[in-house]
């Protein structure tokens, strides 16, 4: 678990480059005392995901010493695109970032932009990241870790704290799981600053990796997941960090489908006015679908990123 001084910490250190999103009640899936609340970390500037946070976390701790190698980090999407941009506002040099052929377009665009040095391997996550791994190992490179280095998470637990200040008596955390540091991060946070609060995790049903895990009681590092999920960036096996602490941050997993998340994001984008990538939608998505879980509850569900590409977007509009 991680302590809590080391979020608060991070927060102290970061709180300047990102934003303090809003935590917008959703009407549309709130009735009486069962309240819904959207984080919107969609809406941090120019990176329209939450991992800024969490980079940033981690870059502010390391000396110009331990960046002489170069560094960089293995992503999907969101988590190359916030090294990317946290290189520049912090005046760094150009990060070096391994993707899958997979990654969605939105997400390549930005990270082209902010300057990024990008390496294509693989069709998947895991693909990329096991051949991404002896790459940086060779060349001695720092990796922006948000999968097993705790210090790759304090800055992502911020997450948590905002919420805590903004609903005070939430009773529910829902949060999408990918490799699980998200979960961990604001679990942890919770944990120690308001221990009543349940966490549950959401989890693709094409990619239960953490689920399946959990169930045998052994870790697996890969995760075989149909090519064209839609939530590319909670498709593949979760992190060893995330299977180890897992019962301690995590009281629950909800599983949903693509079919479920497509809906969510039409939902979204016609109920809430808010556009969701995938990833993201999968919590609103689990919210309607076990919906008797929060009756009586208020509910904070925490909209990780707003990267989705045009075509999906378009494709899943027009089909409703």
């Amino acid at each position: 678990m991680i302590n809590i001084k080391d979020i608060e910490a991070a927060y102290g250190r970061i709180k300047t480059y990102v934003a303090r999103t809003r935590l917008e009640k959703s009407f549309s899936l709130s009735d009486g005392t069962t309240q819904a609340y959207l984080k919107l970390e969609c809406e941090q500037p120019v990176v329209k995901n939450f991992k800024i946070r969490g980079v940033l976390g981690k870059l502010t701790l390391l000396a110009d010493d331990r960046l002489r190698n170069g560094y960089g980090t293995i992503s999907s999407g969101n988590q190359g695109v916030s090294v990317a941009y946290a290189s520049q506002i912090l005046g760094l040099s150009r990060p070096y970032i391994v993707v899958p052929e997979t990654t969605p377009g939105p997400k390549l665009e930005k990270m082209e932009k902010f300057g990024a040095d990008i390496h294509y391997f693989g069709r998947s996550f895991d693909e990329a990241n096991g051949l991404g791994e002896s790459i940086f190992e060779e060349k001695g490179m720092v990796k922006i870790d948000a999968r097993e280095d705790p210090e790759g998470l304090f800055g992502t637990g911020t997450i948590g704290l905002e919420i805590l200040d903004q609903l005070p008596d939430v009773d529910i955390l829902l949060i999408p799981k990918g490799s699980g540091g998200n979960c961990i991060a604001n679990g942890s946070y919770f944990r120690q600053a308001k221990p009543d609060v349940r966490i549950i995790a959401v989890e693709p049903e094409n990619s239960p990796a953490l689920t399946t895990n959990l169930m045998t009681g052994v870790w697996t590092k890969f995760y075989d997941t149909p090519e064209d999920a839609i939530m590319q960036s909670l498709v593949g096996g979760c992190a060893k960090y995330t299977f180890d602490n897992a019962e301690d941050c995590i009281d629950d997993i909800l599983l949903v489908s693509d079919d479920e998340v497509r809906q969510a994001i039409y939902d979204m984008a016609q109920n809430e006015k808010i556009i969701a990538e995938p990833d993201s939608a999968s919590v609103y998505a689990a919210y309607k679908k076990f919906r008797p879980l929060f009756e009586g509850k208020k509910t904070a569900m925490i909209i990780t990123g707003g990267n989705i590409s045009k075509e999906l977007f378009k494709e899943i509009i027009s089909s409703y």
